[in-house]
């Protein structure tokens, strides 16, 4: 299977799971602190240390940090974002990160749900169509199916696009979010991880 296919499943697999497979579903996002084969031990952002069983095949996904002029007009986009403090509702959400999809994922997941990144937070999948250019930042507009909604992009907001990624990256002080299920020990199994490059940490 090409890298791209690959991509594009793994991708699928971890952001846009089922309602009843989210019911069944367990998380970590943190650093690795050991790995061991397919066996990981992830120092969550919550402060604890989580046993990760990764079964074959793995699927790695990395994400590369750009800039926003990197990103192309009318790109297909992930937006994690949350409610401004104090703003009305319906005002531009401030946009936690940006991840730019690969062009053959166009329409996969595509609308705005809940998400657990944070207290309110969403998730949003459409089209890049407009940029506004602010005194307190980058306003866009992402255009879905149905809807759209508009985001302020800020110097905190994480900027990045997903490549095709290895284990050789999933090691000791990679920034990992992991998905799958969690067992009667504590340990989540999985088959996925998305891996920041570099000094990436995945907001997401």
């Amino acid at each position: 299977m090409r890298a791209s296919s690959l991509l594009s499943a793994a991708l699928l697999s971890v952001l846009f799971a089922s309602p009843v497979l989210a019911q069944q579903a367990a998380s970590v996002r943190g650093t690795v602190v050991a790995a061991e084969g397919g066996n990981l031990k992830v120092h969550s952002r919550e402060g604890q240390d989580v046993a990760v069983v990764l079964s074959e095949p793995i699927r790695v996904t990395g994400l590369e940090r750009i800039t926003l002029a990197e990103i192309p007009a009318n790109a297909y986009v992930g937006v994690a974002s949350v409610p401004q403090a104090g703003a009305p509702a319906g005002a531009p959400e401030v946009a936690v990160s940006i991840h730019v999809f690969p062009e053959e994922m166009r329409g996969a997941g595509e609308g705005s749900r809940g998400y657990d990144l944070a207290p309110n937070a969403t998730m949003t999948n459409g089209a890049m169509s407009q940029k506004l250019v602010e005194k307190t930042g980058d306003r866009l507009t992402i255009a879905y199916a149905g809807g759209e909604k508009q985001v302020v992009v800020t110097p905190q907001t994480s900027l990045v696009r997903f490549v095709p990624g290895t284990m050789a990256e999933v090691k000791p002080g990679a920034h990992v979010v992991i998905r799958g299920t969690k067992g009667s020990d504590g340990a989540i199994s999985s088959q996925r991880v998305i891996v920041g490059r570099g000094d990436v940490v995945p907001a997401m």
